[in-house]
């Protein structure tokens, strides 16, 4: 209990620690019904925690997340809830700020087509919709 009230941790997080730490299958399956039972873990609040850090911090898309959330082991009906929750403004945004800090970093690219290549896989790589990077790369010009 005292791990989980210093920071956020999944289901799946403290079940690995337990294993780690030599937990019997019955004593991690007591602990964690208990910890849920307490509310000191709850993988929809671990999420949207999860997803306003990688957005606002690290700066990732949603496809991104998605993929790291389920590296996690949070059901798909938690990850589609947190996702669709995310501020449409700031997330276009997050990308445009993005996108604009790259494209002064591709000042020596003579060749328009190249560029927008080269925008459109960082967007990628990052976790961003192809659909949304072309649309604020639109913006951008």
């Amino acid at each position: 209990m005292e791990l989980c009230s210093r920071t956020e941790y999944s289901e799946a997080n403290i079940r690995g620690k337990l294993k780690y730490w030599d937990t019997s299958a019955e004593d991690i399956e007591t602990v964690i019904e208990h910890l849920i039972k307490e509310k000191f873990i709850d993988d929809l609040r671990f999420a949207n925690a999860y997803v306003k850090d990688k957005v606002r911090l690290n700066h990732w898309g949603r496809i991104k997340i998605r993929y790291m959330l389920s590296m996690e082991k949070v059901r798909h009906s938690v990850i589609d809830q947190v996702l669709a929750d995310i501020d449409e403004e700031l997330y276009a945004e997050t990308l445009k700020e993005l996108l604009q800090k790259k494209s002064r970093e591709l000042k020596g690219e003579s060749n328009p087509h190249n560029k927008k290549q080269k925008l459109l896989k960082f967007a990628q790589s990052r976790g961003f919709e192809v659909d949304l990077a072309l649309r604020v790369m639109k913006d951008l010009n």
